[in-house]
């Protein structure tokens, strides 16, 4: 029997629209970083995101790979 304490797994398109979703922010970011004379602010916004983005990609390749 399994733990009750265990989570359940998170569906394929909620990370999928979480990659879009941090891939966007990224993007707007890098440029809102850009534009406004190097602003550290939007500079960690971008680090962040791509750093998110990188985890629901992992999440989403881990994923794959149970189902096969």
């Amino acid at each position: 029997m399994e733990d009750p304490n265990t989570p359940r797994p998170v569906s394929l398109t909620v990370l999928i629209v979480g990659l879009v979703i941090t891939l966007i922010l990224a993007i707007w970011s890098g440029f809102q970083f850009l534009n406004s004379g190097h602003s550290l602010g939007y500079g960690v916004l971008a680090g962040v995101s791509i750093g998110a983005a990188y985890s629901f990609l992992k999440q989403i390749r881990i994923r794959r790979n149970e189902k096969q």
